[in-house]
């Protein structure tokens, strides 16, 4: 039965420091802000893009 539970303790720990990264993802959501704006502007949306996968 342990061996069950170790891979479902895996499972919330992974939430669970999603949470205290949460300072991280703040500063993004920053440039997301500009996001909308850049979104009219074709060119602008590629660049964010980019940035946004360089960042994952």
């Amino acid at each position: 039965m342990s061996i069950p539970i170790a891979p479902e303790t895996p499972d919330p720990n992974i939430d669970q420091p999603a949470l205290p990264p949460v300072p991280g993802p703040q500063p993004q959501q920053e440039p997301p802000e500009r996001d909308p704006q850049p979104m009219g502007d074709p060119p602008c949306e590629q660049v964010p893009r980019k940035v946004k996968t360089e960042k994952f």
